[in-house]
């Protein structure tokens, strides 16, 4: 399998082209073909509720949804269910690919199956992270960054990370350890998404260590580590913390529903994400998944109902226009700020995933 990075201009197009509730959670039984049922792992607030209601009432079709947090766990019930799966749409980040490809766990997208394919953004088709040899392997929803909110009500501009570790917001920080980490690293000079330590162990082993050993020391700035958007959303509405490292997507909700929060990406820069729905391997619904994903792409509008539930910038084409200006302030960035965000790559994923989460547990236990 031929592997992929992503370059500057690439990231360029892809940010600069995105500027109700979720169903409940249903149980997904075991794999057997039901065409009249679709089974969908994704993440809280992705699928819009108007969205489900038509598309149930139109097509007779079910939707079943599994909420999900982490990429890992959606890896690792794959892997466990094998040739049987339980579902038939993931949802994975570009950079995780190679990994749920490694294991033959995703089925090429058959674009020519989706009538609507042509209403993504133009940067968007054949975006570089879903491509492997010439072959797509997903359908692009949305794209975020990792990014610095604070409360400017009660913090101080900045345009550093190591406002994070200022001692007068002591006990007022938060952040998820693994992705904090590859930002400490990249503000540390360090490469935190390792694509230049491959075949470099004992560099990549000295960069994770020094920036592991930077964050125990400066654990009294952290109110809580968290692992959902909705923990920290919630601690900045409780005023239970000022500064948090974020996704784009919730800090984005926020400004949306009138909170004093900004977003920014810091000088030392930081990293970004593209989310897709992926067909699984051996999918037992492959044709409700099919009418599933190309009903998704039919408007422009429930492009920008995904976007104002997740705070992610839209994939689709024509959602700037159906978002209001305030909707589109929330997610704009300055060209310079736009400029500092390097998408994530799969190069090098195992040594990464292993050398962070090993380091998260040591900060954690510190």
């Amino acid at each position: 399998m031929k592997d992929f990075t992503v370059n500057r201009r690439s990231t360029l197009k892809l940010l600069a082209a995105g500027t109700g509730v979720l169903a409940a959670p249903a149980i997904i039984r075991p794999a057997f073909a039901q065409s009249k049922v679709v089974n969908i792992t994704t993440y809280d607030k992705f699928v819009p509720q108007s969205f489900i209601d038509q598309f149930q009432k139109d097509s007779g079709i079910e939707i079943r949804i599994r909420l999900t947090d982490d990429q890992g766990k959606q890896y690792n019930l794959l892997t466990a269910e094998g040739a049987a799966p339980s579902t038939d749409i993931v949802t994975v980040t570009g950079h995780r690919l190679s990994q749920f490809m490694g294991s033959n766990l995703l089925a090429p997208l058959d674009t020519a199956r989706l009538k609507n394919w042509d209403k993504l953004g133009p940067a968007y088709k054949g975006a570089p992270q879903l491509t492997v040899d010439g072959k797509t392997y997903g359908l692009p929803l949305l794209a975020g960054f990792e990014g610095l909110a604070r409360n400017t009500e009660y913090t101080k501009a900045s345009d550093s990370w190591e406002i994070m570790f200022d001692d007068e917001y002591k006990n007022l920080t938060s952040y998820i350890v693994s992705d904090f980490l590859s930002i400490v690293m990249r503000y540390q000079g360090s490469d935190g998404d390792y694509v230049t330590y491959e075949n470099k162990a004992d560099v990549a082993q000295a960069a994770t260590d020094k920036a592991r050993d930077f964050m125990i020391k400066h654990k009294d700035k952290v109110r809580k580590y968290y692992d959902a958007a909705s923990e920290v959303q919630q601690m900045f509405v409780n005023e239970d913390i000022y500064l948090a490292q974020t996704w784009s997507g919730p800090a984005a909700k926020l400004i949306m529903d009138g909170h004093p929060i900004e977003i920014s990406v810091p000088k030392e820069g930081t990293y970004g994400f593209l989310y897709s729905f992926n067909v699984v391997n051996n999918a037992p619904n492959a044709d409700a998944a099919y009418a599933f994903l190309d009903a998704i792409l039919s408007s422009p509008e429930i492009g920008a109902a995904m976007t104002r539930q997740s705070g992610f910038a839209s994939a689709f084409d024509g959602v700037d226009k159906v978002l209001d200006d305030k909707e589109r302030a929330a997610m704009a960035l300055p060209p310079e700020q736009v400029e500092r965000v390097q998408f994530f790559s799969s190069v090098n994923r195992a040594m990464k995933n292993e050398m962070i989460d090993k380091a998260t547990a040591e900060i954690k236990s510190a």
